[in-house]
């Protein structure tokens, strides 16, 4: 009989794609919505997102905001998805391209 193997620690080691462009967008809304020194649950909730996707936007780390998430934040930003881009673009307009670099599946979550 044969025996299940965990590939869950092999899975994390792969290498992960993250496209600077997901890291701008983390950067603008840590860096001009969210406080660091402030708790991450009221910051989630005025955002109208659970309090891990906070989490993951503090911590610096290369994270894929879906636009579906990025659309609900706008929204309670009482600013519009394509203005939110227009900000990202203002911010970040020279650097912004399909670059990416290769983080492992782990750094990259």
């Amino acid at each position: 009989m044969a025996t299940k193997t965990n590939n869950k620690s092999s899975d994390t080691n792969k290498e992960a794609v993250v496209f600077l462009l997901d890291q701008f967008i983390c950067d603008y809304i840590r860096n001009e919505w969210l406080n660091v020194n402030r708790p991450i649950l009221p910051q989630a909730q005025e955002l109208g997102v659970h309090r891990h996707i906070i989490k993951k936007i503090i911590e610096d780390q290369p994270y894929r905001v879906p636009i579906s998430t990025l659309a609900i934040i706008c929204f309670y930003k009482k600013i519009d998805l394509s203005d939110f881009f227009k900000l990202i673009e203002e911010k970040y307009g020279s650097r912004i391209n399909d670059d990416f670099v290769l983080k492992t599946k782990k750094d990259a979550q």
